[in-house]
């Protein structure tokens, strides 16, 4: 089995292949990419993508970096972060909210426990948008430096 490191350390190279590969401005490229990993801290599972298409079609960003963002919140790294975000926004809205997983796991009671209680949005909606605002600007940061320092200058 794998240490996590070495997981981790792939996965940032896969990552910095896939916005090396985009012919595009690297500003444009790095904002678009913040964006992403922003929008990806936020509850809006099924939407996050077509928003940041949106947004970066808006502020003429680069589409592709903002998708690559979004999705590095998947099946493994979404519930840990989101869980953490839920605490985060429950610290800081003073919501006495207590979740019971449910015993048996269907539609009806995700649905219940994302609409039947609109706290539970808001403690994820709040906590992803203070965990993602240093993300994201790290994310620009990091991505920045990346793209100027190996793509050679044209010109």
């Amino acid at each position: 089995m794998e240490s996590l490191a070495i997981t981790i350390k792939k996965k940032w190279y896969r990552i910095c292949e896939k916005l090396l590969e985009i012919k595009a401005e690297p500003k444009k490229v790095a904002l678009g990419y913040s964006l992403g990993v922003f929008l990806g801290t936020t509850p809006f599972i099924g939407a996050k993508a077509v928003i940041a298409l949106i947004l970066t079609s808006i502020f003429k960003w680069n589409k592709v970096a903002s998708v690559i963002g979004v999705f590095h919140f998947n099946l493994f790294t979404a519930p840990p972060f989101y869980g953490f975000a839920f605490l985060v926004g429950q610290w800081v809205l003073g919501s006495e909210l207590v979740f019971h997983f449910p015993d048996t796991m269907s539609f009806k009671a995700v649905y219940s426990a994302f609409l039947g209680n609109s706290i539970i949005f808001f403690n994820l909606l709040i906590g992803g948008i203070i965990l993602g605002v240093p993300m994201a600007l790290a994310a620009y940061w990091i991505s920045y430096k990346i793209l100027t320092r190996l793509i050679p200058k044209q010109g």
